[in-house]
């Protein structure tokens, strides 16, 4: 896969001599792909001046014979968009797209907070164990923040707590939450104020 295509899926900047459309708000969406379609339906939406994020990580798969590390989506059939309101309709039309996330009872797409989706960078980024993507059935309880680290200043929420290790979940509305172990020790309760 070509930098260039690699960088639009993992949701940087469009190519050189894009033209921004920063004149009216964008907001971040999800919308669900065909199956496996995730990466090529980044690339496509990419090129019409969409900015696509595609959750990916790197990740060491055992065959019989073999081990290769390969990049695998962590939200099957999942593509976060961030676009304008005249963005939609090209979303919503394009061939790869089933639907895209709304509200219950609206028809208006849900908007994600920008800071979910940092999160979710930072701890693909950085995470030294996999991170699994969990839907909407655990119970959150206290919000933390891990306070040394890769994953120093990520913010999420401890889902179970077992031998030393925490696992930390950062969410996604309308989908779950990404989650990750990791140790106790470095984390510490987060106060907003």
């Amino acid at each position: 896969m070509a930098a260039q295509d690699e960088d639009l899926i993992r949701g940087d900047s469009a190519p050189d001599g894009a033209v921004d459309r920063e004149a009216h708000s964008k907001f971040w969406i999800a919308a669900y792909t065909r199956p496996k379609s995730e990466r090529k339906a980044a690339k496509e939406l990419g090129k019409t001046n969409i900015e696509t994020y595609v959750p990916v990580q790197n990740v060491t798969h055992q065959w019989s014979d073999r081990k290769k590390k390969i990049d695998i989506v962590v939200i099957p059939m999942i593509i976060f968009l961030r676009i304008t309101e005249d963005d939609i309709l090209t979303v919503k039309k394009h061939p790869l797209v089933i639907k895209v996330l709304c509200l219950p009872g609206n028809k208006s797409p849900a908007k994600i907070p920008e800071d979910q989706i940092e999160n979710l960078r930072l701890m693909l980024k950085n995470a030294e164990t996999p991170v699994e993507f969990v839907g909407k059935s655990f119970k959150l309880t206290d919000r933390v923040m891990v306070k040394r680290g890769k994953l120093e200043g990520l913010i999420g929420k401890v889902e179970r707590v077992s031998r030393g290790k925490a696992r930390l979940v950062v969410s996604i509305d309308l989908l779950g939450g990404a989650m990750v172990e990791i140790s106790t020790e470095d984390l510490e309760i987060y106060d907003e104020n």
